[in-house]
Order: C-alpha cells, then sequence, then structure tokens
C-alpha cells in the first residue's frame, strides 16, 4: 500500500495506554502504516512475569503482519494436541494438526519472550515505549481526546490526540476514568500456578487437563519440550485469607499431584502464584474517541487460553481502521465497526471460556457421568475432531452478522454452488462475506517459488476477480473494466484477474493475473460460477458477489471508502457506471 505523509505534529495521532502485547501490537500496525503515536506505560520496564503463554494459530498470522511470526516459532514450541481426559480416559481431544491454517499448531510462548519480540520489531521502526509514564486522567474533545500524562516523579502534562487506545489491563485506569462498569463475577474456586520440570510417562508435545471430582482439576501445558511445564490445579473453594493460604514451594505441588492421582515427579518449581480468576466485561468497546481492547475490555476464565488472542486480534482489527480513517482513505463512521464487528465474538469467547469452566469444574454427579460417558462419543467422530481445534485457534471468529460485510449472491445462487461443491469434490463449506478468506498457496510456474494468497492483501483491500472457465466473457469484461476504475479511484485497493491456463495466455493488461490452471484457487472460493470477492486488509472478505454495482456502492457506503478527487479517475468511474 503506498504510504502518504502525515503531517507532523507535536502530539500524536493515536495514543496507545498499556505497552503489553495488545499496545504493541497496536502501535506496531499503527507504525507499519505511517499513523505517528506514542504508546506509554505505567511499569519501568518490560513484564518478567510469564503470564499468558498460548499463541493461537490465528494470532500467529497477526504476528505474520507484525514481522515477527517465524522468529516466534523458532522461539516456541508447537504443541500438537490438547485433551480433557477423566478416568484414564480421553474424553475431547483437540488436535491441531488437522487446522487448515499456515501453522496448524498451538504455540507455547511465554509472554515475556512475544513482548519481547514486539519491542524489537517497534524500536527498529523507530517508536520507543514511554516508561514510567503514568495517566492520570483523560478527557474527550470535540476533535479528539485529551490524557494527562506524568513521568516519574515529574510535572504532570496535558497531550492531546486524535484516538486514544485504552490497552491498560484489567485494572484499567482509562475504564475508571470514564467511570464503565465492568459486569460480571468471580468463580467459585481459585487455582495455584507453577511452572516445572515434570518426569512422567506422557508425550511432551501435548497438554491435557485432568479431571477430578470433589479435588478439582490439574492442567498441565508444555512449555518447552524438554520436560518443562506449565501447571494449573484448580482448588475447589474460594480464595483464603493470605494467613491461611498454602505455602508455594515443590512440596505442597507434589502433594497436590499425588492427591490427584498424577504419576508424575516435580523439580525446579518456578513463577508460582495464587490466583482468582473472574468473568467481565464492559458494554461499549468505543466511547467518542477511546477505545477499550484487550483485558481493559474484558477478562475470563484462563481455560482455552483465549484473552490475549482475543486482545490482539482486537488490536488487528483497529488498526488498520485506524490507519485508513488517519490516512483519508476512509470516512471516520467505519470506526463504528470496531465496537459492532468485535464485541458479539468477546461475547462469544467469554460464553465459550464460561460454558467450558463449568464443565470441567462441576461436581454434579449427573453431570459428571454424561460428561464422562456421553462426550467421548461426540467428540470422537471425524467430523467433530476437525471442528474442534478451529474453536479454540481464532479461526472460527466472524463478521457475517455485520452490517459492515456484504453476501450480494442470491440463495438459489449459493445452493447451486454447493450442488456443484458436492459434483466437484470441492470444499464443502463456501466461504461467506464476514469470515476470514481461506489462505491458498498460488500455483507457481517451474523454477518460480510460490507465494500464499495472503501476501497480496497486507496493508490493502484486494479484489478478486474469479473469471471461471466457461464464464461470460461480457460479463467478465464489465468486471475487469470497473476494477481498473476502482483501483484508480481509491486509495488502498489492489485487483487481480483469477484465469486458467488458456485465460493466462490471453491475458494482457489490467488489472494483473493470477494464473490458476489447477482451479485450486477457483475450488476453494467455490467460484466455479465466476464472481467478486473483495477481502479486506484484515483478511476477512467484505463483499462476495456478481453485480459490479453493488461492489461500487457497497465501498462508498457501507465500506465508507473515500474516492480520490481526480477529473481523469472521475471520468473513468463515470464511463464505468454508464
Amino acid at each position: 500500500m503506498e504510504k502518504q505523509p502525515l503531517p507532523h505534529a507535536e502530539h500524536p495521532q493515536v495514543l496507545i495506554v498499556g505497552a503489553g502485547p495488545v499496545g504493541l501490537t497496536l502501535a506496531i500496525l499503527l507504525k507499519q502504516y505511517g499513523v505517528p503515536l506514542r504508546i506509554i506505560e505505567k511499569n519501568a520496564g518490560p513484564s518478567t512475569s510469564t503470564k499468558a503463554m498460548a499463541i493461537h494459530s490465528r494470532t500467529l498470522e497477526v504476528f505474520r503482519e507484525l514481522g515477527i511470526a517465524d522468529r516466534a516459532v523458532a522461539q516456541g514450541f508447537a504443541i500438537k494436541a490438547f485433551s480433557i481426559q477423566a478416568n484414564q480416559r480421553r474424553i475431547i481431544n483437540y488436535n491441531f494438526s488437522l487446522l487448515e491454517a499456515a501453522w496448524p499448531m498451538l504455540l507455547s510462548l511465554p509472554q515475556p519472550d512475544a513482548e519481547k519480540l514486539m519491542l524489537q520489531r517497534l524500536e527498529a521502526l523507530g517508536v520507543n515505549v514511554e516508561w514510567n509514564t503514568t495517566l492520570n486522567d483523560i478527557r474527550q474533545e470535540a476533535d479528539g481526546a485529551s490524557a494527562l500524562l506524568q513521568q516519574g516523579d515529574g510535572e504532570e502534562q496535558w497531550v492531546s490526540c486524535r484516538w486514544l487506545c485504552a490497552c491498560d489491563g484489567a485494572r484499567s485506569t482509562v475504564r475508571k476514568k470514564l467511570n464503565l462498569s465492568f459486569d460480571g463475577s468471580a468463580y467459585d474456586s481459585y487455582f495455584m500456578l507453577a511452572d516445572a520440570d515434570i518426569e512422567w510417562d506422557q508425550r511432551r508435545d501435548e497438554g491435557a487437563f485432568f479431571l477430578g471430582a470433589a479435588e478439582g482439576y490439574v492442567a498441565i501445558a508444555p512449555i518447552d519440550g524438554k520436560g518443562r511445564y506449565r501447571l494449573f490445579f484448580e482448588m475447589p473453594h474460594a480464595l483464603p485469607p493470605e494467613s491461611e493460604r498454602p505455602q508455594l514451594d515443590l512440596a505442597t505441588f507434589q502433594s497436590l499431584c499425588d492427591g490427584r492421582g498424577q504419576q508424575m515427579t516435580l523439580s525446579n518449581l518456578s513463577s508460582t502464584t495464587l490466583a482468582a480468576f473472574q468473568h467481565r466485561q464492559v458494554t461499549q468497546l468505543r466511547h467518542g474517541a477511546i477505545f477499550l481492547l484487550g483485558d481493559a475490555a474484558h477478562i475470563g476464565s484462563p481455560i482455552g487460553g483465549q484473552w490475549m488472542n482475543l486482545g490482539l486480534s482486537e488490536a488487528y482489527n483497529l488498526g488498520w481502521k485506524l490507519a485508513w480513517v488517519a490516512r483519508g482513505y476512509a470516512g471516520p463512521q467505519l470506526l463504528d465497526s470496531y465496537h459492532e464487528e468485535r464485541y458479539p465474538v468477546a461475547q462469544e469467547a467469554e460464553k465459550t471460556a464460561h460454558r467450558l469452566t463449568k464443565l470441567i469444574t462441576t461436581r454434579k454427579r449427573p453431570l459428571v457421568w454424561l460428561r464422562n460417558n456421553l462426550l467421548p462419543l461426540i467428540s470422537g467422530r471425524s467430523k467433530v475432531q476437525r471442528k474442534l481445534p478451529s474453536l479454540i485457534s481464532g479461526h472460527h471468529y466472524h463478521y457475517c452478522g455485520s452490517r459492515w460485510v456484504l453476501n450480494e449472491l442470491k440463495k438459489g445462487e449459493r445452493n447451486s454452488w454447493r450442488k456443484k461443491a458436492a459434483q466437484r469434490a470441492l470444499p464443502v463449506a463456501a466461504p461467506r462475506a464476514g469470515q476470514l478468506a481461506p489462505d491458498v498457496m498460488l500455483w507457481a510456474a517451474p523454477g518460480t517459488q510460490a507465494q500464499p494468497l495472503s501476501e497480496l492483501f497486507r496493508q490493502r483491500y484486494l479484489l478478486l476477480i474469479f473469471t471461471a472457465a466457461e464464464g461470460d466473457s461480457a460479463l467478465v469484461a464489465g468486471w475487469q473494466a470497473m476494477a481498473q476504475a476502482l483501483v484508480a479511484g481509491y486509495q488502498g485497493i489492489a485487483a487481480r484477474c483469477v484465469a486458467d491456463a488458456l485465460s493466462a495466455d490471453e491475458h494482457d493488461g489490467e488489472p494483473r493475473l493470477i494464473a490458476d490452471p489447477d482451479w485450486r484457487l477457483h475450488r476453494r472460493y467455490h467460484a466455479d460460477a465466476g464472481c467478486l470477492v473483495l477481502i479486506r486488509p484484515d483478511g476477512y472478505i467484505a463483499f462476495l458477489g456478481k453485480d459490479a454495482d453493488a461492489l461500487s456502492d457497497f465501498l462508498q457506503t457501507t465500506a465508507a471508502l473515500r474516492q480520490q478527487h481526480d477529473a481523469a479517475v472521475t471520468d473513468l468511474l463515470d464511463d464505468v457506471a454508464a
């Protein structure tokens, strides 16, 4: 995407409060788009406590956009599977190798290591975190927001910004200054956590929940594949007063293992802590020029490792939208889509984690029996096995109900595609507007290197024109003319014509071509009849259909994109419309 210079200002376009993983992700994205920013953190330096360590497959795709995915995978450890076990029997098994993704894994990478990679990337981009800087007050302004900052024990200073992003955690100062309710409750149990070396007979590339009844569950997740693990022990009662709390030493944790029937020997204990988890959410993610992300907006059960990953996805969703508006590519109404798209996802994540927590921690005998005996019958089915890993990988979240995407295809057209899918052995599920765009390795001529489709929509919209082998040539020609006009008329849009080998030989000019002689791209998108697919900069399908006029209207109204005011471009758009 072409970066046009923004006017330099003493005060930033975006002020990010909090330099944890969510704030750092947002800062990197904005800087890559060329948006002026400041990022502050009340602590004196990066966190050294392990906290989160599960990096989902979808989050690794976000890391790819940050430029740190390969280093994260190299430093972390790939967990291949995670199971829930009871009575020495697997009742649910999440096999991450079944994911259709660039990284079919759950990556174990302690939070300090992930933050270090992010900090190195941000510093390489020329941005330094302002450590030891406290936010003392905020106020909404007519054209943005102001923040009262204090560095160390120095003087307070008001700083104005166009947008303020709260990434300051569960005890968010921004949320408190806005007087926002944080509705929810605490769980009845508390948890004891530790990292330790373990000697046992289990695979080192798998994690597991071992369920008990009255005594609670044990969760064990590999950290490095060399015998070091993170342990979670559920204590099935409220957190006791500090004077009555158990000692967090090796003997205590070994006793917990022995008492819960786990045949293992612990050593080299570290990072021990007690924690009482809660599930809480705000009701609005946007308040004027102020946005809430990550733990500042929601917290929940650690089961499933959702929350850091959810916050990173929120930063990814908001980052490109702030950049598009800051650069004048889109109108400010685009920012309304942040809450409208991400709040339902946060609600779904909270409900899923809460239900899974209740399922795992229940001590009601009828429910325990049903869980331990019925779930293996359901989860063992091949269709369920294929779906399970996507439920905690981040890939299944979508915006299909959002008014910010458009599925223009009629119901009959979709049904006809499904019939053809059955006949031609296409993927069962056709992609829809609002879902993640399937990432396909593109065909490469002999002697050239193949690249994924996702390389083509980095920091821009990508319009795919599927011509189809037996497509209407006049219709396709109209699509190509429309695409040429859109690319000329809007900033940040690229177009590609997806054609078979014969069409490739005949193709000349714009839009540029994606050769698809083996039809892998047509098949994955169920585009054997030809269609238009518009993919957003964050990898979600914005538009799916055949009507060029509907796409043009969508860009101007729903997507809130702004046309370039150039006479030649205007004439070209008018000619296509006519």
